[in-house]
């Protein structure tokens, strides 16, 4: 009986006569979730953030002002320090212009332009960007349109990038003349020039400096 009543006097009971619960077990527990878990929780996700993040590569499109050369962007993001940004075309080295995340390169030469970077836990990240814009070809001289008639020869010329140079047109007929067209039509692109030999070397450039040349005689057209 003595043991029964020291059992029922160490319980606790509220102000109602209820139970009152064991708040030294809610403590542990509160303790234990504190001090060891949470802190192993967070600590360890920032373990495996820092070993698996990558970063970002966001590009623009290439833009050109003269179909020579196209200036090309592209914005790197990244939660770690950034160990390096590099970026070739065609196996060329670029070298890449840097300001606050925005890198920027001027290229060339059509080509696939790839971005690489690198943070500090050595995830890399990789990005191409097509660079198809610059004029690389040359003009054409359409040979179903020529016309060569008795002292005049027509044609009609066409660049679909950066455009026909007008002024760039002249020809060399076999007496070794130099000699330029007599009527351009930059609508059409028909091109006449005179005749007074029988035969004549046509050339066309366009605006970024691609050639075109066609010969022409009357006994037999070339182009």
């Amino acid at each position: 009986m003595t043991r029964k009543y020291s059992d029922r006097s160490s319980m606790r009971y509220d102000s109602h006569g209820r139970l009152a619960k064991n708040k030294s077990s809610n403590s542990g527990m509160l303790h234990f979730l504190l001090v060891y878990l949470l802190p192993y929780i967070v600590i360890n996700g920032l373990i495996l953030l820092f070993v698996i993040q990558t970063p970002s590569i966001e590009a623009n499109e290439p833009d050109t002002k003269d179909y020579l050369s196209a200036d090309v962007s592209f914005k790197v993001s990244s939660i770690l320090p950034l160990k390096s940004v590099t970026a070739t075309i065609e196996g060329q080295d670029v070298e890449l212009e840097k300001k606050g995340s925005t890198y920027s390169c001027n290229v060339t030469t059509n080509g696939n332009l790839n971005v690489t970077a690198i943070s500090i836990n050595n995830m890399t990240k990789s990005s191409h960007i097509q660079v198809n814009l610059l004029d690389e070809t040359n003009p054409v001289i359409d040979e179903n349109s020529v016309v060569l008639g008795a002292g005049y020869l027509e044609f009609v010329v066409s660049d679909t990038q950066s455009g026909i140079d007008w002024d760039s047109i002249y020809g060399v007929d076999s007496l070794g003349n130099n000699v330029k067209p007599t009527d351009i039509n930059q609508a059409t692109g028909k091109v006449t020039f005179s005749m007074a030999a029988d035969s004549i070397a046509v050339y066309v450039k366009d605006k970024a400096n691609n050639e075109a040349q066609a010969n022409f005689s009357v006994t037999n057209t070339e182009a």
